[in-house]
């Protein structure tokens, strides 16, 4: 066992490849999108995001490339869309495209410290994706509907790939998806912190818990322009509708009016 590979599970060298080359940058394709007509700007950790240095209500949304925002400028993002519902709401967006969900409770732990956030907004994605680690300690993401970089390749990454996918059935993909949620879901327990999580990503519909909403999700209003991903109005949809769940059922997870923020960052 080589332990190097713990360096992703921490905030200073968490991802090996994607993230740092996006540190303070713009770019104008991202994933599916290669029309150059979305605007895609990158913070200090190479997140879409606010800065993480901005004081206020911090919202902390993790995801794959519907919530990073593939197809959509950056202030038609859910988590943007979402976080401007708030009074001083800063728009912390840890989606990445084409990441798993252990990719989020990876992120999740490597970052809360970190960020300290005041609400935490998951969705889900696919629990037929993983991340694998390889002989060499690198972390590289599958996707089982279409293999990308290391995975395409390098012949150890075709082989990875195809033992993966013969591997893989409906149980064994949920309870990966489980064992994440768990995870998650005691870690921020003891962190005493509001979340709320969307499952509509093939999570089963009878996998109830109160903090589940999936909202309309899957039922796409428009469309982005890489013509797969939700577009500005499906996002602000989702989030006016989720901000209005939360309002309703846990008006505590809210700022009050008179809530003042300090950073929390040296």
């Amino acid at each position: 066992m080589n332990s190097d590979s713990l360096r992703y599970w921490t905030p200073n060298q968490f991802e090996s490849s994607s993230m740092r080359f996006k540190i303070n940058k713009k770019k104008i394709q991202l994933g599916t999108d290669n029309t150059g007509l979305c605007t895609y700007t990158y913070n200090e950790l190479g997140f879409r995001s606010d800065s993480i240095y901005n004081k206020g209500f911090k919202i902390m949304s993790i995801g794959c490339s519907n919530t990073e925002g593939v197809g959509v400028n950056d202030n038609q993002t859910w988590p943007h869309q979402f976080s401007k519902l708030i009074s001083n709401g800063i728009d912390l967006n840890f989606g990445a495209s084409g990441r798993s969900n252990d990719y989020i409770s990876r992120c999740l732990l490597s970052y809360y410290d970190l960020i300290k956030p005041d609400l935490i907004l998951i969705m889900y994605t696919s629990p037929q994706r993983r991340e694998v680690y390889t002989k060499n300690s690198g972390v590289k993401p599958f996707l089982y509907e279409d293999s990308w970089g290391f995975l395409r390749e390098a012949e150890e990454g075709k082989m990875i790939q195809n033992n993966l996918l013969l591997l893989q059935n409906e149980n064994e993909d949920f309870m990966n998806w489980y064992k994440n949620h768990l995870l998650i879901k005691l870690f921020l327990e003891s962190k005493k912190c509001n979340w709320i999580w969307n499952g509509w990503f093939n999570i089963p519909p009878e996998y109830l818990e109160f903090n589940r909403f999936d909202g309309l999700y899957g039922k796409f209003v428009d469309y982005g322009t890489d013509g797969g991903h939700p577009g500005p109005q499906h996002n602000k949809t989702y989030a006016e509708k989720l901000f209005k769940h939360i309002e309703t059922n846990f008006p505590s997870y809210l700022p009050n009016e008179n809530q003042t923020y300090t950073s929390n960052l040296i």
